[in-house]
C-alpha cells in the first residue's frame, strides 16, 4: 500500500513539473514577437510601397531563424527601407519596434515585378526597322532589367536595331535608335518664318540626322550655314 502511495505521489510530482514547464514555456513564448507578425508587416509594406496590383508583383520574405527571440512589441511594428535598399530583386526590409523596449531587425526579401512588355517575336538583325511583324506584347518579369524598356504604354515600332536582338528578348531602349532620315549631303528644304511670313529654300545637309534631331545645313543660294530641327519629308525648321 505504501508503494502505491509513493508511486502516486511521484506521478503527481511529475505531472506538476511537466505542467509547470509547459506553462512557463507558453508564458515565455507569449513574451516574444511572433515571427509571422514580422514577416506579415514586411510583406504589407513592400506591396504598399511598390503599388501591388493583381499579380504585378510577387513578394517573398525570407524565414527568420527559429532561435531569434525579440520582445513582444506593445505597439504596431513599423517597416522601412534600409539606406540604399533596392525595390526589386534580392533586397532587405527593416522592421522596428519603438515601444519602451525598442528593437530593430532586417529581413531578407525577394521582390519580383511583372509587366506587359514588348518582346522580339523573331530574331532581329542589326539595322532592321522594327515593325509589328517583329514584336509581341507579353507579360514578363522585369525585376532584373535595370535599363529602359518598352512596355504597353510605349511602342518601339519605327525604331532601328543598333545590334542583333535574339528571339524572345525583351526590347530595351539601349538596343534601338531612331533611323537616319537624312544623310550628310542629302538635299533638304529649309523652312523659316520671318515676321509672319514663311520662307522656303533648298539646302544641303552637313550631317546625318533622325527626325526630331538638330541638324546643320547649308543654304544653296546664300551658302550660309544654318541649324534647325529635322521634320518628316526632309523639312528643316530654323529660327532666324
Amino acid at each position: 500500500m505504501q508503494k502505491i502511495i509513493i508511486k502516486g505521489l511521484v506521478a503527481i510530482c511529475l505531472y506538476l513539473l511537466v505542467f509547470t514547464v509547459i506553462a512557463g514555456t507558453q508564458i515565455e513564448l507569449n513574451d516574444y514577437q511572433k515571427h509571422s507578425d514580422i514577416i506579415s508587416t514586411a510583406e504589407k509594406f513592400v506591396s504598399a510601397e511598390i503599388g501591388k496590383q493583381d499579380d504585378s508583383i510577387s513578394v517573398q520574405i525570407k524565414s527568420l531563424d527559429k532561435r531569434l527571440r525579440l520582445n513582444q512589441c506593445a505597439i504596431p511594428l513599423v517597416a522601412f527601407w534600409p539606406p540604399g535598399a533596392s525595390h526589386t530583386g534580392h533586397t532587405s526590409v527593416g522592421i522596428r519596434c519603438t515601444d519602451n523596449k525598442p528593437w530593430k531587425i532586417y529581413v531578407g526579401a525577394t521582390i519580383k515585378q511583372f509587366r506587359h512588355v514588348w518582346v522580339s517575336d523573331t530574331a532581329i538583325a542589326r539595322g532592321t526597322i522594327i515593325s509589328n511583324a517583329h514584336i509581341t506584347l507579353e507579360k514578363r518579369e522585369i525585376s532584373f532589367i535595370h535599363s529602359e524598356y518598352f512596355d504597353g504604354r510605349r511602342s518601339p515600332i519605327g525604331l532601328m536595331a543598333k545590334r542583333p536582338i535574339r528571339k524572345g528578348d525583351i526590347i530595351q531602349a539601349l538596343a534601338l535608335e531612331k533611323p537616319m532620315a537624312v544623310k550628310r549631303g542629302d538635299r533638304v528644304v529649309v523652312v523659316a518664318r520671318i515676321n509672319g511670313l514663311e520662307i522656303r529654300t533648298a539646302a544641303t545637309a552637313l550631317s546625318s540626322a533622325a527626325e526630331g534631331d538638330q541638324i546643320r545645313v547649308r543654304n544653296i543660294s546664300s551658302n550660309k550655314e544654318l541649324v534647325g530641327t529635322l521634320h518628316e519629308n526632309s523639312v528643316v525648321h530654323v529660327n532666324i
